[in-house]
């Protein structure tokens, strides 16, 4: 059975560490203050079903000692994916009996957990073993040492598959990973196109900053699918597939948010990040994707390029919630008309 070796503490990282460790060993990577808290005390896990304290072992990365049969889990944000994976890649793995069989890059599979589209390139540069997976959990994290999961009847869905080259170890990996997740009630689908399924659920994500911005609902709707189309616009220029909204659900009795635990609508990473300060965000790799595409396969993205700009900027203030902003997005959208 694997060890899971969860690189990331956050909402995701958390979430996942406390699930799994009910079916198999899992250690989890963390720093600051995440690491401090969870190496003195054990997380408290909220979810519909109840609230329960979980112990988890936590290590620095530094310290971390690989061996076989480990599967690596990236939780960080995307934009610390490369470091990470740099990080990661030239430790040894050590048997059983202690000896040094290879490396993490070349022995090990990755399973990659970010949104975008970026994470899985980013890990080819060092790791042979690559799992894409496209999440769909509605967790919560602003106090540290605590995560809620809002959904039932299961904690949520993943969406897992070989973005590249399949290979043997990877496949193994995909299904024993998909089995061990089941078994935690995560609800698994194992495609053979992550990569349409990670672009479809960008088309959604592209809207997640509008949650920072004070303004009226009805405004909030209206931009976001002004966002969503100017992405639709920029995958189909850059040549890449994309699905319908309805692709990504894995189980159509499944609801994510529970006001009883507080995990409740319009509150999603990119909020929880600028609520905590937005000392980093993933702004630049979903909006940011949007403008990168649009500038390499020549098309225009205003909107998701004006959207990354006034985030990047509030992030340089200290981040907070109820922003300024929405008011020149809905100027630029009436001077941008659809094309």
């Amino acid at each position: 059975m694997s060890r899971y070796v969860i690189v990331g503490a956050g909402a995701v990282g958390a979430s996942f560490a406390a699930a799994l460790s009910d079916r198999t060993d899992v250690v989890v990577v963390a720093r600051g203050t995440n690491l401090d808290h969870l190496r003195n005390k054990p997380l408290t896990f909220r979810t519909s079903a109840g609230t329960r304290s979980v112990p988890l072992e936590t290590v620095a990365i530094e310290e971390l000692q690989l061996r076989t049969g480990d599967v690596l889990v990236l939780a960080v944000k995307t934009q610390h994916v490369g470091d990470v994976a740099e990080t990661l890649a030239w430790k040894p793995v050590h048997s059983a009996a202690g000896d040094v069989v290879g490396f993490a890059a070349e022995t090990l599979p990755v399973v990659t957990l970010q949104n975008g589209l970026d994470a899985e390139r980013a890990v080819a540069r060092w790791f042979a073993h690559i799992i894409g997976a496209t999440v769909l959990i509605a967790a919560r994290y602003t106090e540290v040492g605590e995560v809620r999961v809002g959904g039932k009847p299961s904690l949520g869905g993943v969406h897992l598959g070989q973005p590249y080259r399949s290979t043997d170890i990877g496949a193994d990996a995909v299904r024993e990973f998909a089995a061990d997740l089941r078994t935690v009630n995560i609800d698994v689908s194992e495609t053979a196109d992550i990569t349409k399924i990670k672009a479809t659920k960008i088309l959604h994500s592209v809207k997640n900053g509008l949650e920072v911005l004070a303004g009226d609902q009805s405004d909030r709707v209206k931009i976001g699918a002004a966002l969503e189309a100017e992405a639709r616009r920029v995958l189909t220029a850059a040549g890449i597939e994309y699905g319908a909204t309805r692709d990504l659900v894995i189980n159509p009795e499944q609801t994510s948010f529970d006001p009883d635990i507080d995990v409740v609508a319009g509150q999603q990473s990119t909020w929880q990040s600028f609520a905590r300060g937005a000392g980093s965000h993933e702004v630049g790799h979903l909006n940011g994707e949007i403008a990168l595409l649009a500038r390499l396969h020549g098309v225009d993205a205003p909107l998701n390029t004006r959207l990354q700009a006034l985030l990047g900027t509030a992030s340089e203030r200290g981040g907070g919630t109820d922003l300024a902003g929405l008011d020149s997005l809905i100027e630029l959208a009436a001077a941008s008309p659809a094309r």
